[in-house]
């Protein structure tokens, strides 16, 4: 009885001690899209996304949908420390990876470089 007691105590947790994550989270525009302009269906196409960061501690964190003029697009999302000790603007770059449709045609892969435009890659889809 008392190895079962020991074994509960030893594994419990408090709480009050968990890092809490107080990340800050803010969209941010594109400079330059690189990647393929033709493919197949059904096939994972890879982009080179270049974007800026506040600071030199800013990371990628997501890829959102956004709607400009009733136009669909991505804009990427960047994560900052609560503190960071490198101020300087900076250039990063992320690899965005997605399934092309499954049916031809030619699509518009849309990333926000403004608050009202994107950078449009036309990318041509065949079987």
């Amino acid at each position: 009885i008392l190895f079962i007691f020991t074994v509960l105590t030893s594994c419990s947790s408090d709480d009050d001690n968990t890092p809490k994550d107080n990340s800050i989270y803010k969209s941010t525009y594109v400079t330059e899209v690189v990647g393929p302009l033709t493919g197949k269906t059904n096939q994972e196409l890879s982009y080179s996304v270049s974007f800026q960061v506040e600071n030199g501690c800013g990371e990628f964190h997501q890829v959102n949908d956004v709607n400009f003029n009733k136009v669909d697009g991505y804009q990427v999302q960047v994560k900052y420390p609560p503190t960071c000790s490198t101020n300087t603007p900076e250039i990063k770059r992320t690899l965005y990876k997605l399934m092309s449709p499954n049916a031809p045609g030619t699509y518009y892969l849309r990333f926000a470089k403004s608050e009202t435009e994107f950078i449009v890659t036309t990318v041509v889809i065949s079987n």
